[in-house]
């Protein structure tokens, strides 16, 4: 009985050590493994060898007609070609599996002149952008300085005020948020709307409208459509531009103010001179 009891003990030790053995054995094994892993993805061997796969993927895609060979662009007016193309990130000749309609909507969204933008890749060669820009819709003028608002009252950083000389010209701080409102209501009174030379606002309430040759009209703050409707028919039926006159003041809904201009002070004679 005792001796089977030893040979039993020796059995056990036996199997326990060779068990230790084979994990040690796969422990070491592992971590080598991990260690070429690690050391292959440090010199970026993984990296190439994926590139050079998808790079010769590509290249088989374009061998296979699948190139970009047309980009058609949609609603381009004020927007340079050279910034689309340039924001698109492909050209003629490149495949067209590589191009990403995502993030080139994204980089053209951000051009200047861009209040929207869709790309679609049509295969198996045509980029096709849709783009609705930004329309200019008055000169604003504000500490001495002139730049082009657009419908949302939002600066046009890359138009030149030159090029937009025939928008209407409004002044104040917060003349771009109202802007729209008034020239929409100036389009139901032509008379007013062409006789009118700049749109002033005056201490954020109201306008004042500056008209040819040399009149000023004082918009109430509210009520503007009959204040202008009573503006219209002065110019139109009374001819009120041609008298001498520096403001008329529609504030007022019962009554309309009139400024005549002041006399001509006569010249003073120099010294020496007669009369």
């Amino acid at each position: 009985m005792r001796q089977n009891n030893t040979v039993r003990v020796r059995e056990d030790d036996s199997i326990w050590s060779s068990v230790i053995v084979r994990i040690t054995a796969m422990a070491v094994t592992l971590f080598v493994i991990a260690g070429v892993v690690l050391y292959l993805f440090h010199i970026g061997w993984p990296q190439r060898t994926v590139t050079r796969v998808t790079d010769a993927g590509l290249q088989l895609t374009k061998k296979a007609q699948f190139s970009v060979k047309d980009i058609k662009v949609e609603g381009r007016k004020e927007t340079p070609k050279e910034a689309i193309l340039s924001a698109l990130g492909t050209s003629e000749g490149s495949p067209i599996l590589s191009f990403d309609p995502a993030a080139a909507q994204t980089r053209i969204a951000k051009l200047p002149w861009i209040a929207a933008a869709t790309i679609e890749r049509r295969l198996p060669d045509t980029i096709v952008v849709h783009l609705t820009e930004r329309v200019p819709m008055a000169r604003w003028q504000h500490d001495n300085h002139t730049v082009i608002i657009d419908t949302m009252g939002i600066p046009l950083s890359d138009a030149h005020v030159d090029q937009f000389a025939n928008l209407p010209l409004v002044v104040g701080t917060d003349a771009p948020a109202q802007t729209q409102v008034l020239l929409y209501n100036l389009n139901n009174f032509p008379a007013v709307q062409q006789a009118t030379t700049a749109a002033v606002r005056v201490s954020e309430r109201r306008w004042d409208l500056h008209l040819q040759p040399n009149i000023i009209a004082r918009l109430p703050e509210k009520d503007v459509d009959d204040a202008l409707l009573r503006l219209s028919k002065l110019i139109t039926d009374d001819k009120i531009l041609e008298r001498d006159l520096v403001a008329i003041d529609l504030r007022l809904p019962d009554r309309i103010g009139l400024e005549p201009a002041p006399p001509a002070t006569a010249a003073k004679p120099r010294a020496g001179e007669k009369l």
